[in-house]
């Protein structure tokens, strides 16, 4: 009797041994996919800095840009117009044309930074898929 209960409770641990072994599979399968992209978003966030430190005028017009942008959404006032008046004009047609004086000086330099961040991106993404490590 006690031969047939000991062979069912090793018949019945048998399944809970080939679940325990395949949850320990998924979480070493797991960790390593972790650690890989986190290899890999080190490495991009490391060439974006690379990036950043060869086209630093890039960042200072995308910056500048962004910020006309904002200016350009917020609404003028009619306390805005009488104070400034002419000078106000003035400055803000100077204001326009050195904004498109920088944004043509510094596309050049933004698309670079751009289309070095996409091949970034896009190998870590291939990277990614194709399940190497780095």
């Amino acid at each position: 009797m006690w031969k047939d209960e000991l062979t069912m409770a090793s018949d019945s641990d048998a399944p809970k041994g080939r679940a325990a072994s395949a949850l320990e599979a998924a979480r070493e399968r797991t960790a390593s996919a972790y650690e890989a992209a986190r290899t890999r978003a080190s490495n991009a966030t490391r060439k974006a800095n690379e990036q950043l430190t060869i086209y630093p005028i890039g960042a200072v017009v995308g910056g500048f840009l962004l910020g006309a942008l904002v200016g350009a959404m917020l609404p003028r006032t009619e306390r805005e117009n009488k104070l400034m008046g002419k000078a106000g004009r003035k400055v803000a047609g100077a204001a326009r044309e050195a904004a498109q004086r920088g944004l043509d000086a510094g596309r050049e330099q933004l698309d670079q930074l751009k289309s070095k961040a996409a091949e970034t991106v896009s190998e870590a993404v291939s990277g990614l898929a194709s399940g190497k490590k780095e």
